[in-house]
């Protein structure tokens, strides 16, 4: 289904969708009776508009209480263990199976920003990790125990990170290191390696400083460069150098995801009030679409999209065999599930 949705100013996304809808409508039967059609010397600003597209909702897990921020595990392994991870508001950890069961919860830390890493080898032994920055500004990792159900601290030596760390992503990853880009005040970026050298704790090195327009609260590491997001200073997409090869300007950024959809690099950005999640192309960040997920059978619709992951593995089962999105819903503390494959149907469909 296809919808249409107005982006003229910022105060339009706390407008709902249905009265926005109607007013459309009405405006353009009364333009038709009214008003002469525009001519070239006209210096009315031309009005954009973004096409809204509806997607079903493939799953939905039991209650998750309030999330901050969500990771998935997928196992190459065993399909069937694929993990759902969300970090849960004041600490710990909760994790679901792809049916929506809640397989585990665990104590730790308030967490800033998470980090999956679904398959790393350390010392014979392929494991998950995880990283975030906590409420102190410290990096963290964390070990998601195979066959265990726990979530334990990784033994990581974060002395070398003096500066208080906003937030973290993963920068990029290769045989036997992790390269994580770190966000701090100032407006930079810190990017460190992280490698098992046989001592009792994994060392981190800096590799590389990237200057930003603005203090960045998201980022995501995509082929060299970085896309950071922030709750005042929007969208970028900076290069290794600093240099801002795109960006967008006038949108609060609480959490993003990065990925492909058959071939097209796009960032995913919930926007609550409005309940959908806008899509900016991942070149030029202009925004090209936006999904609404939409009830199907027993699983609910996603109502105030908060959190937001994406993975481009094989989850589990032949639904998510071409990935899978995690959305965490402020209405009804429950996330919702959408294939990959269904959203980039949706992207990419022609207006």
């Amino acid at each position: 289904m296809l919808f249409t949705r107005r982006t003229d100013s910022l105060s339009d996304r706390s407008r709902s969708l249905r009265a926005l809808l109607a007013g459309l409508c009405l405006s353009a039967a009364l333009a038709a009776c009214e008003q002469p059609a525009p001519t070239e010397d006209s210096n009315e600003p031309a009005e954009t508009r973004t096409a809204v597209r509806a997607v079903p909702a493939t799953g939905m897990t039991q209650d998750a209480g309030a999330v901050d921020h969500l990771a998935l595990l997928p196992n190459g392994e065993a399909r069937d263990d694929g993990l759902i991870i969300a970090a849960i508001s004041g600490g710990g950890f909760d994790a679901f199976n792809d049916f929506g069961e809640r397989v585990f919860e665990t104590a730790g830390p308030s967490l800033t920003s998470l980090v999956a890493i679904p398959a790393f080898d350390m010392r014979g032994t392929r494991l998950a990790l995880l990283f975030g920055s906590d409420s102190d500004r410290m990096l963290r990792g964390f070990i998601v125990l195979p066959g265990v159900e726990a979530i334990e601290p990784l033994p990581l030596d974060v002395s070398a990170v003096s500066d208080p760390v906003e937030g973290a992503c993963l920068y990029r990853q290769g045989t036997g290191f992790i390269e994580l880009a770190l966000l701090h005040a100032n407006r930079r970026a810190t990017v460190w390696r992280m490698m098992d050298t046989g001592g009792e704790r994994l060392t981190l090195t800096r590799s590389l400083e990237i200057a930003l327009p603005f203090t960045a609260e998201r980022c995501a590491g995509v082929d060299g460069d970085l896309v950071v997001g922030s709750s005042t200073g929007g969208l970028a997409r900076v290069d290794s150098n600093g240099g801002v090869l795109a960006d967008a300007e006038g949108i609060a950024i609480r959490d993003f995801a990065f990925t492909e959809l058959y071939g097209r690099p796009v960032v995913l950005v919930p926007f609550a009030d409005e309940g959908i999640i806008a899509v900016f192309d991942g070149r030029t960040l202009e925004e090209i679409s936006a999904i609404e997920v939409r009830a199907e059978m027993s699983i609910a619709g996603l109502a105030r999209p908060g959190a937001i992951t994406v993975t481009e593995l094989p989850f589990s089962g032949m639904g998510f065999s071409t990935g899978l999105a995690a959305i965490h819903d402020g209405e009804d503390n429950r996330i919702k599930l959408v294939t990959r494959d269904v959203l980039g149907r949706a992207v990419t469909a022609p207006e």
